[in-house]
């Protein structure tokens, strides 16, 4: 006869199994869930027709021109979370703009948690600073930088719910940095970005840095913004033209897509986009993006 504890010990045992099998179950189907979700955006973004960059405040006709875009860019310390979420109720995408290799002067709260380590220095020991923008460069190889970083991502971005987050001036990479220490910056941006996919399964996107995207980046970025694509400045210049076919190389091989902004010349500007396959969008303002 078996005993009332080896019957209670055989449920337990069944018990527990069972509870396994429910948990692995429920992790497949989370899993499941995410991968689709990130299809969906990737899908999403292929198709986007209209999309804007906006790093300001919302109001109810910035809201209700939010809800027919495709794709919006946005603040999120700006915008008002009513704003965000009728925007995506309506089917827009929205994203969040981080400054990723620049520390801006003007968000106290997150300039307050950098520490020495976390500027980037030249060959004299001298941080990096550009007047225009109030800000100074910043050092992707130092781990407490990028745990800051995460967590700015953590609390403007995943708290908020938004689609993705926009990681802007990582073209600085190319642009201001000597090459010779451009691999180990692309190499940290690149653990930077999959720490953002491992902790939160979102979609990423980068203004600039083609050079970034094509060598490090790519596999990991869903679009990257090209500013100032104005037909004057890009329309015949070597390096443009062979940037758009590279660019569009990295399309077909990982459906990244690329949105171009012209500050002038716009049809001209939007048939050479259209031509390569970009997604467009004209501000006249230039590289000011606080007025819709």
């Amino acid at each position: 006869m078996i005993s009332i504890l080896t019957l209670l010990l055989v449920a337990g045992m069944a018990a527990g199994t069972y509870l396994l099998v429910k948990n692995i179950s429920i992790k497949q189907q989370i899993q499941s869930g995410r991968s689709q979700t990130s299809q969906v955006i990737k899908q999403k973004l292929e198709k986007v027709e209209e999309f804007k960059y906006y790093l300001d405040t919302g109001n109810k006709s910035i809201g209700e021109q939010m809800k027919q875009m495709d794709l919006v860019i946005i603040e999120p310390i700006e915008m008002q979370q009513m704003y965000i979420n009728a925007a995506q109720e309506s089917g827009t995408l929205v994203y969040g703009y981080i400054n990723t290799m620049e520390g801006d002067k003007w968000n106290n709260e997150l300039y307050r948690k950098f520490i020495e380590e976390d500027f980037y220095k030249d060959k004299n020991g001298d941080r990096i600073y550009f007047e225009e923008w109030d800000s100074y460069m910043m050092d992707m190889t130092s781990p407490h930088y990028q745990e800051v970083m995460l967590e700015e991502i953590q609390k403007q971005v995943v708290s908020k719910g938004l689609d993705g987050v926009f990681l802007d001036t990582v073209g600085n990479i190319d642009s201001f940095l000597p090459e010779s220490e451009q691999t180990e910056q692309n190499e940290e941006l690149v653990k930077f970005i999959k720490k953002i996919k491992q902790q939160n399964d979102m979609s990423v996107a980068q203004n600039w840095g083609f050079h970034t995207l094509m060598n490090y980046t790519a596999h990991y970025v869903d679009f990257i913004m090209w500013e100032d694509f104005s037909y004057r400045v890009v329309g015949k210049d070597e390096w443009s033209l062979e940037m758009m076919k590279e660019l569009q190389k990295v399309r077909k091989k990982h459906g990244t897509q690329v949105m171009a902004v012209g500050f002038t010349d716009q049809e001209k500007s939007r048939e050479l986009a259209d031509k390569n396959g970009f997604k467009f969008v004209f501000n006249p303002a230039g590289s000011y993006y606080n007025e819709w």
